[in-house]
């Protein structure tokens, strides 16, 4: 292992007692052997110094899919970990691609294995039923024992009673589940946001209260059950404000919303563009500013990618034949701080992206402390930049901000004793 010097550089670390402060960091061997304010150059085999570096523990991502196995095509391991450095992130939490099922403790115990090679750590999400076809419970023990963190099947449950036995099982055992809400037959044909665009391009809309339908029964069952609820990729106002109510009732309920949500909307639609064909739908500015006051207000815990990455034959083709998804990794922490950045402090962007996630997803916080394991992301918060197809990693190239203007990137992050940038 290489020794790493990172000069000049802002801590953000809201577990750290060096939170704000600009020090050296020495990473020896693979920990923090020093945080001062000068540290003798001579000591390190390598140096990062540049104007305007920020430091955070390493970024942890709730929701994305890599290809592997079976959809190889849109995404391997490699290439979907590569994504993830790229973006800034030193573990995810890995769910189920539409092709292939993690149900079983040998495919959570595979996708581990063949993590220890690449640039970041995996956190494989079981599916909650069996062939995540919501209709007999997988064994969640299982894989917990495999290594699982979570459970859920990335789409709703339509059976209540399936899902009320997921809550409660899960929730007995101490294991969060998680549920991506919209229900699929209030949602019907629709292909985008119902409202005036949809209306004025002639294609079938999903109501707002397609999602709130299914968001306000999983608030339910979870109370019911006493479970440990994650309500990933929320969208709309009656959604947010139900998950604040049960929140303060008491109810173990957090969220999650994603960057493309907060800097896209349904106008983006208006030349059938697939890429920003997503689930849930891009909504409108209304949706946006609730979800930006949802985060002001500590309602969301965390800000996950939703990287979903499409092969261009299943994107490449009439919009509604399309698939859903857009890649995210790359561009999620700076498509997040552009709108968020006059809103919040850096230090809660970092809380939203790293600290928060793992917290919830009980993984361990890789505290910027004296002696610590070096789990770190260095970024450059102030800096704006175009994302081009020429800067895509992943095998897919189905990305919803090509050309558009992002403030905020990573720049390297240190995991596993390797520096990568």
């Amino acid at each position: 292992m290489m020794d790493i010097l990172i000069k000049k550089a802002v801590i953000i670390d809201s577990t750290s007692s060096f939170n704000g402060q600009k020090k050296d960091i020495l990473i020896t061997s693979g920990r923090i052997s020093s945080i001062e304010d000068e540290i003798n150059p001579a000591l390190a085999d390598e140096i990062i110094e540049m104007e305007g570096l920020h430091v955070s523990p390493g970024w942890f991502d709730t929701a994305c899919k890599f290809g592997e196995p079976a959809y190889e095509e849109a995404e391997t391991l490699e290439s979907g970990a590569a994504a993830a450095q790229a973006g800034g992130f030193t573990a995810v939490a890995l769910s189920s691609h539409r092709q292939s099922a993690i149900d079983s403790r040998q495919k959570v115990e595979y996708l581990i294995s063949r993590s220890t090679r690449l640039p970041i750590h995996i956190y494989p999400v079981g599916t909650a039923t069996v062939g995540a076809a919501g209709k007999a419970m997988a064994e969640s023990y299982d894989m917990a024992q495999g290594g699982a963190v979570a459970y859920g099947d990335g789409r709703q449950i339509e059976n209540n009673l399936i899902e009320n036995l997921v809550l409660e099982y899960n929730g007995a055992q101490g294991f969060l589940t998680i549920t991506t809400p919209m229900d699929r037959v209030m949602m019907h044909q629709g292909v985008m946001h119902e409202g005036v665009v949809s209306t004025t391009l002639g294609l079938h809309g999903i109501p707002d209260v397609a999602e709130d339908l299914a968001v306000a029964r999983d608030i339910f069952l979870a109370d019911y059950s006493e479970a440990s609820l994650h309500i990933a990729c929320v969208t709309t106002p009656d959604a947010l404000r139900m998950i604040a109510e049960a929140q303060e009732r008491g109810v173990d309920v957090t969220c999650s919303i994603t960057p493309h949500h907060l800097l896209l909307s349904d106008e983006n639609l208006k030349e059938f563009d697939t890429r920003y064909k997503v689930m849930p739908p891009l909504r409108t500015e209304r949706h946006i500013e609730a979800m930006k006051r949802a985060v002001e207000k500590d309602v969301v815990c965390c800000i996950a990618s939703d990287h979903t990455p499409v092969d261009i034959e299943d994107k490449k083709c009439e919009y509604d034949r399309a698939a859903y998804g857009t890649l995210g990794l790359q561009t999620a922490f700076g498509a997040a701080w552009t709108v968020l950045k006059d809103s919040i402090s850096l230090e809660k962007m970092v809380d939203l992206i790293s600290i928060n996630p793992r917290r919830r997803f009980g993984v361990a916080v890789p505290t910027i402390v004296e002696g610590g394991a070096a789990e770190i992301t260095m970024f450059l918060p102030d800096t704006t930049w175009s994302f081009k197809k020429e800067d895509i990693v992943s095998l897919s190239k189905n990305s919803a901000f090509l050309g558009r203007e992002l403030y905020g990137k990573a720049v390297a992050t240190y995991v596993k004793g390797q520096l990568y940038k």
